[in-house]
Parts: structure tokens; sequence; C-alpha cells
């Protein structure tokens, strides 16, 4: 290269960095573009410039510079991290993977190298790689709070997944030691503990949280961290601390994207496409083998094809079941997002044409709630996947009904509550009901009352294991039949049991088996004794599908209500408690007047049929009716309101 290319190259690299560091981006592009070019094998050149497109939102062209930027230097550990950052915002973990293996062998790795192989071994579900990774940039962080801080969230994450809950729970609580005001550590440490049915260290975790929440509740100003509000739907029934939860955890989520990126149509505009017909947008990543799946399936395909348009935006695996095959049937377009960025996939959704977009996620695994942030559609609805608020302003209406989301219940949400006249949960009326298998293939006793619990381990509370120690120890010959698989968690259990003075043989550890293989066996349960404040959702369902009577606590929180509402539209409020000695009396009574309970079983029997519970048909015309009433106020030029149920 001729000296005068080179002085123009760097003359142009100082003329862009001023531009940038004065906020013009766009003037600065054009002048490192043209050092790039006047310099084409000038890494850094690329790398600057890959950065500055990244922060117009030139999403292609800052790939494109900053895989020029590391073939001209796989030395260069700076390209090498730019280029793998990039594919892993845009959803390509593979790439990013390989891209990090191929930085040359003799260039030393950095905390930050393997932070970011932990974040992409993480997302392709690869946790024990991704704990080693974290563990390797604990080492490396030094000083830096920075990286230790983003080694022990990764590390806890990849100890949760693995079901390593006590190693999670550690992890969280270093981060807390050394951050008493981080959210995150807090809560992650909480739901750790729950997972592990860990009671000493759970009540311990649950005191710090409340510490940090008043730590960050004397602050001025908003509030922003990384934070699953998950957590606390098993500890608390609190609906505006889990709202206030939420919403910290959003704003982190949403921090940075512009909503008016995309132009949706404003209060007044029609939502009809070309054709009339209106399209609903359904995004979610449980589109396969999954509970939810289970639920919707019916309802999805009684839809009507007359009046709506139904567009599944996917990302989830591809598994080759049954329940995936008839999603794909019921939609009328279908696109995978699992390698598309949230903005990608808030595009093509605009592209569509979507109207409503059901996001049916939350804060649970494998979310893209950030793509409402982006306005996707002009209505957006939280549904199903999250029980309680997401803290979006941007979510126009949650979904619920008069029992899990009574109207009084609004300060609770940032979304305008939106009521089903029955109940908000869909279900299939064609799922199987698989014959009996016999007791003892079952682990189960002959002779005795068999009470149940087939709630995650994490649902599982001490006053609530408590109340089903004094149940068993009021019914003699009784046992309580879990669904628990670690075994540290079963032993936990037990010696929680023998604390209470109940024999811990009392105690039958179910295993996880496939979905009809469980329903086959829920009919030996005698009763489902619930959980609380996280009452049992698809888990209540299958055992009132199978002729199981389940007894509920409720509370005040979406969580602990949804047991509740499928016991009211099954009309069996005798099963409905509002106090726990009044819940623990009931379970007694049961047990001890098999002419109750036969009486019982006989009723939810005959609503199992005739109720609108399992009517996934019925369902979908309450469903669609509902969806007409906020797109007609929308319509209207009427901002979205908090809808009463309309009795079908």
């Amino acid at each position: 290269m001729a000296p005068s290319s080179v002085k123009r190259a760097e003359i142009e690299w100082e003329k862009g960095c001023e531009w940038r560091r004065k906020g013009h981006l766009e003037q600065a592009a054009v002048h490192l573009q043209t050092a790039a070019r006047l310099a084409p094998k000038n890494s850094q050149y690329r790398v600057v410039l890959a950065h500055v497109h990244a922060k117009i939102g030139n999403r292609d062209e800052a790939l494109i510079q900053a895989r020029v930027a590391f073939d001209l230097d796989r030395t260069s550990m700076l390209a090498c991290r730019v280029l793998a950052e990039m594919l892993l915002k845009a959803s390509r973990s593979k790439e990013a993977l390989q891209v990090l293996d191929s930085l040359h062998e003799d260039t030393p790795r950095s905390a930050e190298w393997h932070l970011a192989r932990t974040e992409a071994l993480m997302s392709l579900a690869h946790f024990s790689d991704a704990v080693r990774e974290g563990s390797a940039a604990l080492a490396l962080a030094g000083n830096d709070e920075s990286n230790r801080c983003l080694a022990l969230v990764r590390m806890g994450s990849s100890f949760q997944n693995l079901r390593a809950y006590a190693e999670a729970a550690l992890c969280y609580r270093m981060l807390l030691d050394s951050h008493p005001e981080s959210l995150l550590a807090a809560v992650h440490a909480v739901h750790a503990s729950s997972c592990a049915c860990d009671w000493p260290s759970l009540m311990d975790d649950v005191a710090r949280m409340n510490r940090c929440v008043s730590l960050l509740q004397q602050r001025t100003g908003p509030i922003r961290q990384e934070v699953n509000p998950f957590g606390l739907i098993t500890v608390t029934d609190d609906p505006e601390f889990q709202r206030w939860v939420a919403e910290v955890s959003f704003s982190y989520k949403s921090h940075g994207i512009r909503p008016d990126v995309l132009k949706t149509s404003a209060p007044g505009a029609s939502l009809r496409a070309s054709d009339g017909k209106v399209r609903i947008g359904f995004l979610g990543s449980d589109f396969h083998q999954h509970a939810t799946m289970i639920l919707i399936v019916e309802m999805m395909e009684f839809l009507s094809k007359e009046r709506l348009d139904i567009f599944i935006y996917s990302g989830g695996p591809e598994d080759a079941s049954g329940l995936r095959a008839r999603a794909k049937a019921a939609a009328t377009q279908w696109c995978e997002i699992g390698q598309m960025s949230s903005e990608e996939i808030a595009i093509r959704i605009r592209d569509d044409g979507v109207a409503v977009l059901l996001e049916m996620k939350g804060y649970t695994l494998m979310n893209r709630l950030d793509v409402v942030a982006y306005r996707a559609a002009p209505l957006q609805v939280s549904w199903l996947g999250y029980p309680g608020t997401t803290g979006a302003q941007c979510m126009d209406y949650v979904i619920g009904d008069p029992w899990v989301t009574p109207l009084d219940a609004q300060a609770g949400y940032t979304e305008c509550i939106a009521q089903m006249p029955h109940c908000y949960q869909p279900n299939d009326s064609g799922r199987s009901v698989p014959a009996l298998p016999g007791r003892a293939a079952c682990g189960l006793p002959e002779e005795a009352f068999v009470f149940a619990s087939f709630n995650m381990p994490y649902k599982i509370v001490p006053e609530m294991f408590e109340a089903w120690c004094r149940i068993l120890l009021a019914t003699p010959g009784s046992v309580l039949w879990l669904l628990v698989r670690e075994t540290e968690t079963r032993e936990r259990l037990a010696c929680a049991a023998a604390a209470h003075g109940v024999d811990r043989d009392r105690l039958i550890f179910a295993p996880m088996l496939a979905p009809e293989v469980h329903r086959a066996r829920l009919g030996h349960a005698d009763l489902m004794l619930d959980c609380f404040p996280c009452s049992g959702h698809t888990t209540a369902s299958d055992a009132l599908w199978a002729g199981v009577p389940v007894l509920t606590l409720y509370g005040r929180s979406f969580a602990s209500r949804v047991a509740a509402s499928l016991l009211s539209t099954l009309e069996l409020p005798e099963l409905v408690c509002a106090e726990i000695d009044t819940y623990m009396q009931r379970a007694v009574q049961l047990a001890q007047d098999k002419v109750a309970l036969d009486a019982l079983r006989q009723r939810l029997a005959k609503a199992r049929v005739e109720s609108p519970l399992f009517d996934g048909r019925r369902y979908a015309r309450d469903f669609e009716r509902l969806l007409l009433r906020m797109i007609e106020r929308h319509e209207a030029g009427l901002p979205p309101a908090p809808l009463a149920a309309e009795l079908s």
C-alpha cells in the first residue's frame, strides 16, 4: 500500500473516531468505511466499523465487517469476541462457538472469551460444558467485578438447568455477598433453594431477598436489573410485589429498544386484512410435545378459519410429535424463529400484518418476551404461559378469568385484565384416558388411601408440607405420592416428614414418565393435594381429567388461584379453600368418608363431559369473541381497558 494511502486511511480513521465520540454515528460510519477501504488489511478499522454499524442498527453490515476483521487477524481476541457477540445477539450460537474455537491457539484466552463460550453453550443447552467455561472465566476475572458477576450468574443458571440446585444457590449467594442490591442473585437463590426443598436455606434466602428489595426501594429513580420474576410465584402470593419485580425485569429486557422502529396501526385504524380476516399471531417455544401444547391444540384447531388467520412463531424444537403436526396443520403460516434476533422476529410479525400478538411464555424458559418491546403488533396480549404480570407497559392485555384475575386485582398488573367467561385455561377434549396399571406397578400399597401431589418440588413450601404431614397423621394407613426425581430432594422431604412424626415410608416417590404413561397412573390417587402459593396448572387439569378430585387453597395471586378456577368451572366449590385449616379438615373428612368421596368423583366424571373446562371447541369460540372485543375497541379509537367476562 502506498504511503499516501496509509496516511489518508489514518486521517479518515481519526475523523471517524471523532464523529463516533460525538455520537454522530452515520458520519462516523462514512469515514471509517473509507479508512477500511484505503487500508483493507487493517483488522482494527473493521472492528470499530462493525461496532458503529451495530449501534446504528445495520446488523447485517456489522456482521460482515466483524467477520472480515477476524478473517484478517485470527490472533485478535478483540475481533474474535466482537464477531462472536454479534452472532450470539443474532441467536446464531453454533456459529458463535465456531468463531470462538477458531481463535489462534497461541492467543491467550481471556475471561471474556470464556464468558462468550459460556453464553453460546448455555443457549445450546450444553450446561455441563457451560459450567466448566464459567469456572474458567471466574478464575480469570481477577479484580474485574463485572466479569466475576457474569460468570457467577451463568454458572448459577447452568447448575440450575443441570438440577444441581445447591451449587446454583451457592453461585447466587456468592454474588449477593458482594452485591447486596443484586435482585437477580436474591431472587434466583430463593428459587434454587425452592427447587431443592432446602427449606432452612430457603428461609435465609427469603430474608436476604427482602433486605435486597428494601435497599432497592430506598433508591430514587428507575431500577433496571436482569432478574426472572418466575422464582417468586412459588414463595409469595403478593401480586403488587410480583408486579414490581416484573417491571424491574422488563425495564432491563427492553432497555435500548426503540418501539418506533416499527410502525403499527394506531388506534382507530382497521385491523382487518384485505380479505376481511384478522391475523392472530402466537409467539412461543412450546409447539411440540409439551404441557402447554397439550392444553391448547384443540382450541387452535377450532378457531374460525373464516374470520381468523393463524400465524405461529415457534422458537422450540422440531420433535416430529403428533402435537406439533396438529399445531402446524392448524396454522395459516408457520415461522421458525429460533435463529432470529428479537428485532427480526418483531419485523417479521409486523410485515405479516398480525393484528393481535399472543405472547405465550412470559418469564418461562426460552421466552422471547423482548419482542413485544418493539411493538410488533397493534395489540399485544399475554396468554397462558406465565401466571402473572409481565410488567411490560407495551403489553395491552393479560387473559384471565373471574377467578385468576378478578377485576379488583388490576393493581397487580401492568396489562389490562381481559376475562374469559369460564376458565382461562383451555383443554383438549380428545386427550386420552389410558388404561389404569396395577397399584404394585406404581409402587403403591394395595389398600392405602393415596394422597398425591404431582407438582414440581419447587412448588412445595414448608407450611404446606407440614399441613400434608398433619393430614397423614390424622388418616392412619394413608400415603403421600410425590413426583420428585432428585435423590437429595427426596431425602430432604423424607427427613422433614420424620421431623413432623410421619414415617418416611409413607412418602411414595413416583418417577418421571412420558405424558401418556403418567396420565395412566393418575387414577390411583384418591385425592390430589394442591400446592400453595403456586397451585397446579396442567398438573391439576391432568388429575381432574383422570377423574381425581383436587383440593386447593387459594390466595391473591394469579398462580395461587389456577386450580380454584378449574374447580369453579367444574362446579366443585367444596374443593376450594380459603384457609389452610379448612384445607386440612376437608382432606381428612374426604379420606374418612368413602361415600362422600365417591359422590364427589361421580360429580367430577359428569362435569368432565358437560363442563366448559374440557371443551376446546367452546373455548375457541369464547377466545375468539374476547379477541374481537379487543379489536373493536382499537378500531373505535379507544385505548385498552379491563374487559369483564361475558358469559357465553
